[in-house]
């Protein structure tokens, strides 16, 4: 069984810019969608010591996910997780190389053919060298991120099973199981995931997040879903929570921007 890829040096980056007041900023599923991702960093204005977690579905859907990728790959302070879809295109790679990628049906009909289209020149070739690189960054996609008062995953975790033997599939994949549940993983750490958006799966209003009716000792929610729909013709919004103070900002891809009501009361340090 396929065990969790975690990345130690990007937790433990993301552990002292939280340690030292500095932002950490997660940012919902881009979908291809890099014009919504621009704003939204350029409305964050991050500090250098400031950081940015893409919380997965950096692809498919929208019409430039190559950027999406551009921008992870190489703006400094940018952190990824792996997002089903990602994980659904790298089912392409047969072996250990991705010389032998080949587009599954299944991935192409659930946004894959765009993601493929960002990579074509003006005649309709595939940059297929460039596609490959970008495959094999994605391999190295991690599952989740540990921090010492969050967990950041594409889709949740599966309750009553501890956090070292989760499993890679359900981070990516899972829903109602773990929405649904009241019993916290870990305790110690409020779960910030996406993957499901919040107006179609959970529930709330265009736009808004979702956070669990049940509480930690420390009074957040168990988890934050901050999947708005920035692929869905009724939101657009593409959402970044403040993991320090719970601040939200939110952006389309036309430029609009708003800042709704913060996500959780800020932490004192007696807390963290």
């Amino acid at each position: 069984m396929a065990e969790i890829l975690r990345d130690i040096d990007a937790e433990t980056e993301l552990q002292n810019v939280l340690n030292r007041g500095d932002r950490v900023w997660v940012i919902g599923d881009v979908h291809g969608h890099a014009d919504a991702l621009e704003n939204l960093i350029a409305e964050l204005d991050p500090n250098p010591g400031d950081r940015i977690v893409l919380i997965g579905d950096l692809i498919d859907r929208g019409p430039d996910s190559r950027m999406v990728i551009r921008i992870a790959k190489e703006r400094a302070g940018t952190f990824v997780v792996r997002g089903n879809h990602e994980d659904w295109a790298l089912n392409g790679i047969e072996g250990h190389g991705t010389h032998t990628w080949e587009a599954s049906e299944d991935w192409l009909m659930a946004g894959g053919k765009q993601c493929l289209d960002s990579y074509r020149n003006a005649d309709g070739e595939l940059n297929t060298e460039e596609w490959r690189s970008d495959l094999k960054w994605m391999t190295a996609m991690p599952h989740c991120l540990i921090l010492d008062d969050w967990v950041l995953v594409h889709a949740g975790l599966e309750p009553g099973i501890p956090l070292d033997e989760q499993k890679p599939r359900q981070l990516m994949w899972i829903r109602d199981d773990f929405h649904s549940s009241t019993i916290p993983v870990d305790p110690r750490r409020a779960v910030v995931f996406g993957h499901s958006i919040t107006h179609v799966i959970l529930g709330e209003e265009v736009g808004e997040i979702s956070t669990s009716k049940a509480n930690l000792e420390d009074g957040r929610p168990l988890w934050f879903g901050i999947e708005t729909g920035a692929c869905d013709s009724k939101s657009g919004w593409l959402t970044a929570m403040d993991l320090g103070s719970g601040e939200l900002v939110q952006a389309k891809g036309d430029g609009e921007i708003r800042r709704p009501q913060p996500a959780f009361k800020q932490m004192s340090h007696s807390q963290t």
